[in-house]
Order: C-alpha cells, then structure tokens, then sequence
C-alpha cells in the first residue's frame, strides 16, 4: 500500500511526545509506527463499495519510495463508519481527508469491544462432518491461516446473539467461505443462515467469495451446478487445506 508523502503526518493531524520523535526525513524513526494499533479507511467523500468499512491492524515495512509512503497493513479486524463516528472525538481523527496520523491515545476500550474480527477463510459445515472439518481447520490454524471455526471461537461466543453474530461473521469477516456440502449441511437449521448470508455477500462482492467442497452430491439452493467444486470423497482433510492454501496464496511445505 501507498499515499502520497505530503499527507504524511501533516501540520496539525498529529500530536504528542510520540509523534513528534516520527518524521520522514529520518527513515529509522518510521520503525515507531510498527505494530502500534493503526485505523485504515477512506476519507467520508470516497464512494467505493467498501468506503464504510474501518480496518484495524498494524503497519509494517513502512518506508519513503519517491513521492509516496510505502507499507504493508496487517489486518486483524474491522470497524463499522458509525462506529468510527461516535468516538471520533476521543480520537481526534479527521474523517474528511486522507492523511497518515499518529496519535497519543490508544484505542478507546469500548471501540474495542465492537470490533468485528477478520479471517483468511470462514467454515461453515454441518455437525455430522466435524471430524473431517476439524482436521482442515487444524492444519490450517498450524500454519497461520486465520480460520473461523467454532470450537475455536467458544470464549469469544459466548453469551453472544449468535444468529447476529454469524450474519457478521459470513457477510464480511473472510475472504473466503468454505463451505462443506451433505445431505445433513442442507437439512441443518444453522447451516442455511450461515449459507443465505454467504451467498448474499458472494451476490455482492465481484470475487469468488463460496468456495464449495461436496461430501456427496445434495442439491443446494442457491449454489448452482455449474460452479465448480472440490470433491471430499476422495480427498483428505490435508489435502482440502492444501488446496486451500494455495487459494489464499501461501506456500505449501
């Protein structure tokens, strides 16, 4: 990722003791902005689809190439704009202009409760199929892919509405949904609001968002017959986290 230098830390966005030991023209002082909790999002005049959304994370490799500022953001989760509205002023941020600023206070505790956590790939399968799922989950957790799977989320689902917290966690928390298809995946009352909303993102995001993995060859609706999918029958648990890593991108040992 990149801006323009100009608005890096300009005249009055930032603040305190911290921010004044950070400057451009000594590249060992951008090492402070590393790993500090960071805020990511368009300024309130951008129209883009995802011009709502509040990226939390870190920085890395922060670094001036030119006329810009270069730099990797590690994502860990996401914020809604209203969120970002109503502490607005505990943060001192403007959210009518793009700039890079840094600022003394952390991030207000109550923010963070409302934090909606960000995941490589989300799971979601019946009961009658956890022992083939856990086995993917585990091989995938072992090599750092963020998974969404449930009996790794028991403390943080606890006491939670679940129906609303799913319809978070598949409408925008992964890149990807795998989604393993039985005959028991279609008959499961949490299986199909998990699938509705799943399908309700991929019906707006231009991306293969569902990616399919079939037990055997249940219909399900609205996943259709033409979209290609990975068959389980044959194919071990490390195989299927095989393939997964190589959608996300990753090496495979």
């Amino acid at each position: 990722m990149r801006m323009t230098a100009d608005r890096f830390m300009e005249r009055g966005s930032s603040g305190g003791p911290e921010a004044a030991r950070v400057s451009l023209s000594s590249p060992a002082s951008l090492a402070l902005v590393e790993g500090i909790p960071t805020l990511l999002f368009y300024e309130q005049c951008i129209r883009e689809p995802t011009a709502d959304i509040i990226r939390y994370g870190t920085v890395r490799d922060v670094h001036r190439d030119g006329s810009s500022v270069a730099f990797r953001f590690i994502e860990e989760g996401r914020f809604s704009r209203a969120t970002l509205a109503e502490f607005e002023d505990r943060l001192d941020i403007w959210a009518n202009r793009t700039h890079w600023a840094v600022k003394e206070a952390g991030i207000p505790s109550g923010m963070m409760e409302r934090l909606i956590p960000t995941y490589d790939v989300v799971f979601s399968f019946a009961g009658a199929n956890r022992t083939y799922v856990s086995e993917v989950a585990s091989y995938l957790r072992d090599r750092r892919v963020r998974v969404f799977y449930d009996e790794y989320e028991q403390v943080n689902l606890w006491g939670r509405d679940l129906v609303e917290h799913f319809s978070t966690i598949y409408s925008q928390s992964g890149r990807y949904c795998v989604m393993f298809i039985s005959a028991q995946y279609v008959e499961s009352m949490w299986t199909r609001h998990e699938r509705r909303t799943a399908l309700e993102r991929a019906l707006m995001d231009p991306r293969d968002y569902i990616l399919p993995a079939r037990f055997d060859d249940t219909p399900v609706p609205g996943i259709r017959s033409t979209v290609h999918y990975m068959q389980l029958r044959e194919r071990s648990p490390v195989d299927l986290a095989q393939t997964i890593l190589r959608r996300l991108g990753r090496a495979v040992e």
